[in-house]
């Protein structure tokens, strides 16, 4: 074997979304056959080792070939309404979004989520973001 065999580097695998799929270390030969491995669509790259950690696709995307943070979609995650049916909480998410609450999981198709209820309780709300926002939970306190 030659040097440049055993050699190891870091890699990404992502969708044509930016999504990183995959992510980790290996001989620079086997790089082609990575992106194949996971079907049309995916791309393979390498990654700095000033730009590599283990939590790559948590906290970025790749956008026209390169590494890019991810962004936030609020700041603020928790919330307090009247529980009178009158009384809600709108804000604005990307598109893509989904949410999820208790085992249901539904599209927001016009970007913008509301609540609103006459029951008292606390409700959270998971949020799946596209591939260039962090996922986030969102708490609402109806009182």
């Amino acid at each position: 074997m030659t040097a440049l065999e055993t050699t190891s580097v870091h890699y990404l695998i992502y969708g044509s979304d930016g999504r990183i799929r995959q992510h980790g270390n290996c001989a620079p030969s086997l790089l082609s056959r990575f992106a194949s491995l996971h079907g049309e669509g995916y791309a393979v790259m390498m990654v700095p080792a000033e730009r590599y950690s283990f939590d790559l696709d948590a906290t970025s995307y790749v956008l026209a070939g390169v590494i890019t943070p991810k962004g936030r979609v609020l700041d603020v995650t928790e919330y307090t309404i009247r529980a009178d049916g009158v009384g809600s909480v709108r804000f604005e998410v990307p598109a893509g979004t989904s949410v999820m609450h208790g085992n249901a999981m539904t599209a927001i198709e016009d970007g913008i989520f509301e609540f609103i209820t006459d029951a008292l309780g606390d409700y959270r709300f998971s949020f799946i973001a596209p591939a260039a926002f962090h996922h986030f939970e969102v708490t609402i306190h109806a009182v």
